[in-house]
């Protein structure tokens, strides 16, 4: 074997699981921390709205944990299952007012956005360099999941930014 071939440092469907918690636990974390800093109403909604899903995604992966130890296979949640979504209705003109008059408020989105960015890239990796079947499902899988939240996020930071540019009058040619 080359000394430059990487390998997964995961050998069993559990470990990527265990892995997948954990990051989610951390993610629940940061939420909870922004939640309890943030100044503007609507940003600490967002935040607290972020705690719970990040909270729904952890009871999803252990849902799919325990599914693998009963069956000993990966079975995936169904769509039914996977229902929980950013609540649209407070990402509106006012929201992205009250962020950019707050430092720390958007500078967590920002914060968030990279942690998102990492996971997917993260499940990415592992998954090109998975060779177990099932492992490889699993990453596939963790790594849609992740992007669909990073979509999100990076929806709202484009919004803000489009909030702030328009406010400046500024306009990159």
């Amino acid at each position: 074997m080359h000394a430059n071939v990487k390998t997964s440092e995961f050998n069993s469907v559990q470990d990527v699981l265990k892995r997948a918690i954990l990051l989610e636990m951390n993610g629940r974390e940061f939420f909870s921390m922004a939640a309890k800093m943030a100044t503007s109403p609507v940003a600490k909604e967002l935040f607290e709205h972020m705690v719970k899903e990040e909270e729904h995604h952890l009871h999803i992966l252990q849902l799919t944990f325990k599914r693998h130890l009963d069956e000993g296979k990966v079975v995936l949640p169904s769509e039914a299952e996977l229902q929980f979504g950013f609540q649209d209705t407070i990402i509106n003109r006012s929201f992205l007012e009250e962020l950019r008059n707050n430092d720390f408020d958007s500078s967590a989105i920002s914060i968030a956005l990279t942690l998102e960015e990492r996971a997917f890239k993260f499940y990415q990796q592992e998954e090109q360099l998975a060779t177990d079947p099932e492992i490889k499902k699993l990453f596939t899988w963790l790594t849609d999941w992740e992007i669909d939240h990073h979509q999100k996020l990076m929806a709202l930071e484009e919004d803000f930014r489009q909030e702030v540019w328009n406010d400046s009058n500024f306009w990159p040619m």
